[in-house]
C-alpha cells in the first residue's frame, strides 16, 4: 500500500513562523512536524510515499532527501500553479497505481491507520474518510453518516448555523485508484468542494470512519504551542527521539547544562544546547539544537528553535522564538509573543504580550514594541457576523481598522474595478466612508460615493451603475451602545458570499495589500442614485389607486436622513405623512397605520390603525400578500411558519425554503432590484398599493390571515459545545422527519422544532411552532432543557 503526503501548505495562519519555513518543516520538539507523518505511516507497513509541494519545496527536499534515512522511499510531485486537495493527489497518479492512502505533512496524529484500512476493506469503499471529534468544527469539514458509516451529509467550513455534528473530516483518506479517474488532469480541483459532493451525489461507496487517538491540525499559533505540550504530557502515542533523564524532561545528544541549571519538568532540549549558570528552564519549555541561554535568563512555556543566542539575564514567558535569533542583555519577551527568523532584540528591550515580529527586524536598545511590527495580529474570530462587520465606533472599528480591511477587499478585485461607497448621516460614518475611499483609490480602485444613504439604496445602486461591489457604513440602534456596521455587497447588489467573507478576512490577516503610485484609483461622485431609486419605486406599485386613498401614515425614524429622503416620495403619492414616536399613538394622529423604520432602512414594524403592533409572522404575512402579483419567487426562511409557504402557493408565489442568512433569501430571486425582506420603504409602498387596491384597512386584513403560533427561546452554550450538542441532538431525532437546511429542524406530530447556533454569540436559537401557544411554548421549552443538558 501506498501514501501520499500533502506537503505543498503556506501556512499562512501560522506566519510568521512560516515566512521562511514551509508549514510541514515547523518543528515539533526540534523535528519537522513531518517527520512524525512519516514516523506513523512506516509504523504501519506504509514506506513508499509521494509527497506533493508547491510552496518552499526546496527545504523539504533537502531535509528529507529519498527517505532511506528514515527508513522510507520519497518520490516528490511538485506543483508549479496550484492544483488544489485532490489536483496535487492526480499530479502523483503515475505512482499510485494500488489502493493508497492520503495525509496531510502538518497535522500531528497517532490515529490507527490499519484499523481505517481494515474498515475501509470491509465496506468495500471507493473512498474512506477518516474522522474525529472536535469542539470547534467551523475551519473543517462537517460529516454525517448513517449506522453502517456511509456518509449522508458534508458540508466544507461551515457557519455555526450550519453544524449538524462535531465529527469533522481530518483530511485523511483511505483511497481506490478509481478515484483518480473522477480529478480532473491539471486543473484546481478540490476533495471537500467538488469531489465529495459529487460522490455523495452520485451515491458513490463514500464511508467515514469514526477514529479515536489524538489528531491536531497545527493550524495556529496557539495550536502550534499546544501540540508540543500534549507531545510531552504524553497524550500522543508517538516515540520522542530524546533520552528521558527524569520523569518527563527530555534531553537529546551533547547538552551541556551548568549545575546550578534549574529543570522543571516537561521540558525539551535539543541537540548542542547550552545552558549557562544561574538559568531557569520552566515547565513547557523547548529549545532547539544549538541553542545558548545565557546565565541568569528565565524561561517559561519557551519555544525556541535551532541557532538562538539568549543573552544574560533575560526573562521569555510564553513566546516564540524562531531561527537564528540573537537576543540580548536583560530583555523582557510577553506571553504568546512570536519572533520571526534572523532577528536581533537588543539589550533592554521588552516585547510586549501577543506582539509578532516578522524576519530579519532589529530591535532597538531599550525599545518597548506593544505592536507587531509589518503584519498585524490575527483577530480572535471571525471579522463578519451575521450581517457584516460590527464593532464598537472609534474603538473597535476605527480609521485605521478600515483603511486596512479596504486595502484587503481591494487586493481581491483587479485594478480599474468600481466599487460604491455609503454611510448614514452620522459624522463617524461618513468619516469612515472616507477612510475606506481613500484606501481604496491608493490601491488603484475607481470608487462611486453615493453619499448619504441606506443598505437598500446601496444594493439599487450597484446594480443600476454595474458597479463590481460595495460597501455600506452606518450606525446602527441603538445608538447609545455607538456600535459600527459595515457591509460588502457584490455586484448584483447582494451581502457578499461567505466565501468572499473569508478571502476579506484572510488577507486582512496577512496585511496582503498592493499599492502603487502608478496605478492609483479614480473618485466619482453620484448624486442621482436617491432620485433613480425612488423613481424606480413609484414604477413597481399603482400611483393612481395609492393617491385616491389619500393614505394618512404616523413615521417613527431617524432624523436626520429618512424624513428628507422620504418627503419626495410621499408628496407624489399624495400621502400624508406624521413624523414621531409610535408611542404617541396612531389613533391620536387618525393615522392609517404606524410604521417605525429601522435605521438602516432593512427591516420595520407595523401598527394598525387602532395601535395593534403586528408579530414578525403577521408582517411577513402582508409581505407576501404585497410581493403577489409582480414577484413570481421567493426566499422564505426555514424559521418561517408552514401557513405562509401555503400562502405563497394561494398567491402563486413560488417559495424557496432558505437559511436566515439575508444573503440566502435574497440569492432565490437575485435578479430583482428590490427585495421585499430586506427594503422597508419598497415593503411599505407595495402594502399601501396592496390596501388601495383591496380598499380595506389593515386590521380587516389582519383578521383574514392564518393564525401562527410561534415560540422563541435562547439557550447559553459555549462555543466548545455546539458541536457536540448539535451531533446530540441529531442522534437523539434519528428516525424523526428532520430538515438540515439551516441548524436542524425537527418535526412530529405538534409541530416543528429549529434549532440554530447563534453565529456571534455564545448560545443556541430554538424557535418552534405548535398547533396552539401551549404547545408551540412546551416543544421550545423541551428542547432548550434538552440543549442544556447535552452541555
Amino acid at each position: 500500500m501506498k501514501a501520499v503526503i500533502m506537503a505543498g501548505g503556506k501556512g499562512t495562519r501560522l506566519r510568521p513562523l512560516t515566512s521562511h519555513t514551509p508549514k510541514p518543516m515547523v518543528p515539533l520538539l526540534n523535528r519537522p512536524c513531518m517527520e512524525y507523518t512519516i514516523d506513523l505511516l512506516k509504523k504501519h507497513g506504509i514506506t513508499e510515499i509521494a509527497v506533493t509541494l508547491q510552496y518552499l519545496p526546496e527545504a523539504i527536499r533537502n531535509e528529507f532527501g529519498d527517505g532511506s534515512r528514515y527508513g522510507v522511499s520519497l518520490v516528490y510531485f511538485e506543483e508549479t500553479t496550484p492544483l488544489g486537495t485532490a489536483g496535487s493527489v492526480k499530479n502523483c497518479a503515475d505512482f499510485l497505481d494500488e489502493r493508497f492512502i492520503v495525509i496531510s505533512g502538518d497535522t500531528l496524529t497517532d490515529i490507527d491507520l490499519s484499523a481505517a484500512v481494515r474498515f475501509h476493506e470491509e465496506k468495500e469503499a471507493l473512498a474512506t474518510l477518516i474522522l474525529t471529534q472536535v469542539e470547534t468544527p467551523l475551519e473543517f469539514g462537517v460529516v454525517m453518516t448513517d449506522e453502517n458509516g456511509l456518509i449522508n451529509r458534508f458540508l466544507e467550513k461551515p457557519t455555526w448555523a450550519e453544524v449538524f455534528s462535531d465529527m469533522v473530516n481530518t483530511g485523511m483518506y483511505v483511497f481506490e485508484p478509481e478515484v483518480l479517474s473522477y480529478i480532473d488532469n491539471d486543473r484546481e480541483v478540490d476533495f471537500s468542494k467538488e469531489v465529495f459532493p459529487y460522490f455523495l451525489g452520485e451515491g458513490k461507496p463514500m464511508y467515514g470512519y469514526a477514529a479515536e487517538g489524538y489528531w491536531s491540525d497545527i493550524g495556529s499559533l496557539e495550536i502550534y504551542r499546544q501540540a508540543q505540550f500534549d507531545l510531552l504530557d504524553g497524550k500522543v502515542q508517538l516515540q520522542i527521539k530524546a533520552q528521558e533523564i527524569a520523569p518527563r524532561i527530555f534531553l537529546e545528544s551533547h547538552v551541556r547544562i551548568d549545575s546550578s541549571v534549574r529543570l522543571e519538568g516537561p521540558v525539551y532540549i535539543g541537540e548542542n544546547v547550552h545552558l549557562q549558570a544561574g538559568v531557569a528552564v520552566g515547565a513547557y519549555s523547548i529549545l532547539g539544537s544549538n541553542t545558548v541561554v545565557s546565565s541568569g535568563t528565565k524561561l517559561s512555556q519557551a519555544i525556541v528553535w535551532e541557532n538562538t543566542m539568549v543573552g544574560k539575564k533575560t526573562e521569555i514567558a510564553g513566546t516564540t522564538l524562531c531561527r537564528n535569533v540573537q537576543v540580548g542583555e536583560s530583555v523582557l519577551l510577553g506571553e504568546g509573543a512570536v519572533i520571526g527568523d534572523n532577528c536581533r532584540l537588543s539589550s533592554k528591550s521588552v516585547v510586549k504580550a501577543g506582539v509578532k515580529i516578522w524576519p530579519d527586524k532589529e530591535i532597538g536598545e531599550s525599545a518597548t514594541v506593544t505592536t507587531s511590527l509589518i503584519y498585524g495580529t490575527k483577530q480572535s474570530k471571525s471579522l463578519f457576523g451575521t450581517n457584516g462587520i460590527k464593532g464598537i465606533g472609534n474603538v473597535e472599528v476605527t480609521p485605521e481598522f478600515v483603511t486596512r480591511l479596504a486595502a484587503s477587499y481591494a487586493y481581491l478585485l483587479r485594478a480599474g474595478s468600481r466599487i460604491a461607497l455609503s454611510a448614514c448621516s452620522h459624522p463617524f460614518a461618513q468619516l469612515l466612508k472616507h477612510s475606506i475611499m481613500t484606501s481604496l483609490c491608493s490601491s488603484g480602485i475607481d470608487t462611486v460615493d453615493f453619499g448619504i444613504g441606506n443598505s437598500p439604496l446601496m444594493r439599487y445602486g450597484v446594480r443600476s451603475l454595474q458597479c463590481v461591489g460595495g460597501i455600506h457604513v452606518y450606525m446602527a440602534e441603538p445608538a447609545e451602545e455607538k456600535e459600527i456596521v459595515i457591509q460588502f455587497v457584490d455586484h448584483e447588489g447582494l451581502p457578499v458570499s461567505r466565501d468572499m467573507e473569508r478571502k476579506i478576512e484572510n488577507a486582512y490577516w496577512q496585511e496582503t495589500y498592493v499599492r502603487s503610485l502608478h496605478h492609483l484609483g479614480e473618485l466619482h461622485v453620484e448624486h442621482q442614485v436617491q432620485e433613480a431609486y425612488l423613481r424606480a419605486l413609484t414604477e413597481r406599485v399603482d400611483v393612481a389607486s395609492i393617491q385616491r386613498q389619500r393614505f394618512r401614515l404616523l413615521i417613527e425614524c431617524e432624523p436626520r436622513f429618512m424624513p428628507a429622503f422620504l418627503a419626495p416620495l410621499f408628496h407624489s403619492l399624495g400621502v400624508s405623512v406624521q413624523y414621531g414616536a409610535i408611542q404617541e399613538g396612531v389613533c391620536k394622529h387618525g393615522a392609517d397605520l404606524g410604521i417605525r423604520l429601522d435605521k438602516n432602512g432593512e427591516q420595520f414594524a407595523l401598527f394598525s390603525e387602532h395601535g395593534e403592533k403586528l408579530s414578525p409572522e403577521q408582517v411577513l404575512a402582508l409581505q407576501l400578500l404585497a410581493c403577489s402579483g409582480i414577484h413570481n419567487k421567493i426566499g422564505l426562511p426555514v424559521s418561517a411558519p408552514m401557513e405562509l409557504e401555503h400562502l405563497a402557493q394561494l398567491l402563486q408565489l413560488e417559495v424557496v425554503r432558505t437559511k436566515v442568512a439575508p444573503r440566502a433569501m435574497m440569492e432565490v430571486a437575485s435578479e430583482e432590484r428590490f427585495h421585499p425582506m430586506f427594503d422597508a420603504v419598497y415593503s411599505l409602498l407595495r402594502l399601501l398599493s396592496y390596501l388601495a387596491k383591496e380598499e380595506k384597512p389593515l386590521s380587516v386584513l389582519l383578521a383574514l390571515l392564518p393564525a401562527c403560533h410561534m415560540e422563541k427561546k435562547i439557550v447559553f452554550c459555549p462555543w466548545g459545545s455546539k458541536g457536540k450538542v448539535m451531533r446530540k441532538m441529531l442522534e437523539e431525532n434519528k428516525g424523526k422527519l428532520l430538515e438540515l437546511v439551516d441548524g436542524i429542524k425537527v418535526y412530529d406530530a405538534n409541530g416543528w422544532v429549529l434549532i440554530l447556533p447563534d453565529t456571534e454569540d455564545s448560545h443556541v436559537k430554538v424557535i418552534s411552532q405548535g398547533a396552539t401557544a401551549e404547545t408551540a411554548a412546551t416543544l421550545a421549552s423541551s428542547y432548550a432543557k434538552r440543549i442544556a443538558e447535552y452541555q
